[in-house]
């Protein structure tokens, strides 16, 4: 009856432990830091090196060299995603984590949870500072409140945090960092070019769902009329991201270790 009772009051690994644990390993991992830094500030250079390349004082123009900006913030993004998922496999300490947590579900979700606000937080910081420093080098008048602006801003955030969690759930399906980057690159800009070569219209429009092109028109004012509108571009990047989400969790669930 002791040893019963003592077992039955240990404590039980939740989600917000799981949330909290992913919070403090990402922490203290200088890459992360470094990472989350040089997102920031490539996109802040790039915006810079277009906004000089084009200085019309024009909304359209701000937003355009500030969509520019984001690219790199975007392969970044990416890394740091993946590195989120691998970095456990990788230094062999997912099965101390996997102990303490047998049902792996909150893990995954943890993780996911973790990666979204990083991708989040790290694109809003981005695009309010490129949109800043774009308006002081122009002396354009694009306020904040306008509708475009907030559009564009608003899409390019959504797209960066659903850029890092599709990282994060390559990352743990494919257990390296290496392969989860290319992998993560791969389905986000090659896959969609390849099956959009098919000469058929049911492929095309496949490919046009995939979170590179279904993205096409968040980065502009004008938009593309042979790519998604926006608000279908912001259901297809939604529904791929739950979708890589769903599959690392289970295959996850499904391997040993």
């Amino acid at each position: 009856m002791t040893s019963t009772a003592a077992v039955d009051a240990e404590p039980r690994a939740t989600f917000g432990g799981a949330f909290a644990s992913e919070w403090l390993k990402a922490g203290s991992l200088r890459s992360t830091w470094w990472l989350v830094s040089s997102a920031i500030a490539s996109t802040v250079i790039l915006t810079m090196f277009w906004t000089v390349s084009d200085s019309s004082p024009t909304e359209a123009s701000v937003l355009d060299s500030v969509s520019a900006g984001f690219f790199g913030c975007a392969i970044v993004l990416v890394l740091l995603g993946t590195i989120l998922a691998t970095a456990d496999y990788e230094n062999r300490a997912i099965a101390v984590y996997l102990a303490a947590l047998p049902r792996r579900t909150p893990l995954v979700l943890a993780k996911v949870l973790l990666a979204a606000a990083l991708g989040f937080t790290v694109s809003t910081v981005s695009m309010l500072l490129t949109l800043f420093v774009s308006v002081a080098l122009r002396g354009a008048a694009a306020s904040l409140g306008a509708s475009e602006v907030v559009r564009v801003l608003a899409d390019i955030i959504l797209y960066g945090a659903c850029l890092t969690i599709i990282a994060t759930s390559v990352g743990l399906v494919f257990r390296s960092t290496i392969a989860g980057v290319g992998a993560t690159l791969g389905f986000v800009y090659i896959v969609p070019v390849i099956i959009g070569l098919v000469p058929l219209d049911v492929f095309v429009l496949f490919s046009d769902t995939f979170p590179g092109n279904a993205a096409t028109n968040f980065f502009t004012v004008a938009s593309d009329p042979s790519r998604l509108d926006p608000v279908a571009g912001v259901i297809a990047t939604v529904l791929w991201t739950a979708a890589w989400v769903a599959f690392a969790a289970f295959w996850v669930k499904r391997r040993n270790v």
